[in-house]
């Protein structure tokens, strides 16, 4: 195998690293006929590009154009990329760009071409209007990213700004410096382009789900804005692609991601704590927190019977949360399964000076580096919550750079599509954060929602019982 290549380290699940709670070889043969199964309906269809999300590793430079095009259009206009969405439209492009650039990225000044890039994800007042506090509008522009263009949180945002940028500029060049990532033919971010201005527009694939979106215009365009080669993250999805499709389950990556998780859930693991020993990594967790939770997180299965699938995602990051909450993972309750992700190559290192050599207890440092202190951390934590009877997985990366984190985000998405295909639902869908989201509608007062708002006069029990 190419040392290009993340690899997925199962070993401990087995039987041999952790006892009862792993699996023998003949545990591994009955889990890959399952898959097997599975395979056969998922590769076909994955052949054929779809669900639409596994063909966009394959975007020709001619559907890349625009957005290169576009995100050049807005480096001629500012410095400075905010981008308003939520969920699927916001994880997605913060996790790659803190991978790539870094979680201080904001911190210090860019490189040049690289644009300072915001992702506003939440109307809570108190940051978002910080945020508004501290641009320079005649350095900004803004990305907009709602599909329907009905998002609620994300559209009032945008008429924040649209106000903002109006009063300080005028409604012309105001919308020159808005970009719409929406669908293609229909939704209100449409309507507004067509009735209200010179706004450009980005098509967000009909077929693709929001947290399967970040290979496609909703992550690319900010991320190329940002100054990451978009180019390069694709070929690193192509890569992993080809080992997605592989029959064999013991060399499908997905496929055996997929398979143990799902049979951990099976014996009441109904927690998967993804955990980087790399900070930048973080927003990584925090992305596949929404995919793995939203996709597998369902009430019935394909014939209508009440399951109640899923399992609880947690994101955590090493060494850190080793002095936060390993204590849990490793002596609390049975019911986790821990992914960790490290780096064969930390992309630079710092080496320990050998100061105070007459203290014991930390002159072994001296000598030895930052890198090799946190992959010594990773490897003792997974060893020690194996005598504990905990298994883990690994995702091993050879390094932290746009080919490797391409083909992880493929490989995990894949992995969440076969998990659900193994468990029998719908992975694709959302059924669950409707309620809210028509309730909310309801409070505020949105035409053809009044039933809901009196639904919500009935229901809502908050500040009855207060002490």
């Amino acid at each position: 195998m190419s040392e290009d290549m993340v690899r997925l380290d199962y070993s401990y699940c087995t039987a041999e690293a952790v006892g009862q709670n792993g699996f023998s070889d003949a545990d591994l043969d009955r889990i890959g006929k399952d898959a097997a199964l599975m395979l056969d309906s998922v590769l076909p269809e994955a052949k054929q590009g779809k669900p639409g999300f596994m063909a966009l590793p394959f975007m020709t430079d001619d559907e890349l154009d625009p957005v290169l095009k576009e995100a050049g259009r807005l480096k001629d206009l500012a410095d400075t990329l905010v981008v308003l969405g939520i969920g699927g439209s916001a994880l997605g492009a913060t996790a790659v760009d803190m991978a790539l650039a870094g979680s201080l990225r904001n911190s210090f000044a860019r490189p040049h071409g690289c644009m300072r890039l915001f992702v506003a994800d939440n109307p809570d007042p108190r940051s978002f209007g910080m945020l508004l506090h501290n641009l320079d509008l005649n350095r900004t522009v803004f990305n907009v990213v709602s599909k329907s263009g009905s998002t609620a949180e994300t559209m009032a945002q945008f008429m924040v700004v649209m106000e903002m940028l109006k009063n300080k500029m005028g409604w012309d060049k105001a919308a020159q410096r808005v970009v719409f990532t929406t669908d293609p033919e229909k939704g209100n971010l449409r309507l507004i382009a067509q009735k209200e201005g010179d706004f450009r527009c980005l098509e967000v694939p009909p077929d693709v789900g929001g947290r399967f979106s970040v290979l496609s215009p909703v992550g690319l365009l900010p991320l190329a804005a940002a100054g990451h080669n978009i180019k390069v993250l694709l070929s690193g999805a192509r890569a992993m692609y080809e080992r997605c499709l592989n029959p064999d389950f013991s060399s499908n990556p997905a496929a055996l991601l997929a398979g143990l998780t799902v049979e951990y859930m099976h014996s009441a693991r109904n927690i998967l704590v993804m955990m980087p020993y790399a900070t930048d990594l973080f927003g990584l967790a925090q992305w596949f927190a929404q995919l793995w939770a939203e996709s597998l997180g369902k009430a019935s299965d394909l014939d209508g019977k009440e399951v109640h699938a899923g399992q609880t995602p947690v994101a955590a990051v090493g060494a850190t949360d080793q002095h936060s909450q390993l204590q849990l993972y490793i002596e609390g309750p049975q019911d986790k399964l821990v992914l960790f992700a490290t780096l064969d190559d930390m992309g630079g290192d710092i080496p320990i000076p050998g100061l105070f050599q007459d203290i014991d207890s930390i002159s072994y440092l001296g000598g030895a580096s930052m890198g090799a202190l946190i992959k010594s951390e990773a490897k003792a934590t997974q060893a020690a919550l194996a005598q504990q009877k905990r298994p883990s997985l690994n995702l091993r990366l050879p390094r932290l750079d746009a080919h490797c984190l391409g083909q992880v985000l493929f490989l995990l998405e894949a992995a969440t599509l076969m998990a659900g295909k193994l468990l029998r639902i719908n992975p694709l869908d959302q059924p669950g954060v409707e309620l809210g989201k028509v309730l909310t509608y309801g409070l505020m007062g949105r035409k053809g929602f009044e039933q809901e708002a009196k639904r919500m006069a009935e229901i809502d029990f908050g500040g009855k019982r207060l002490v």
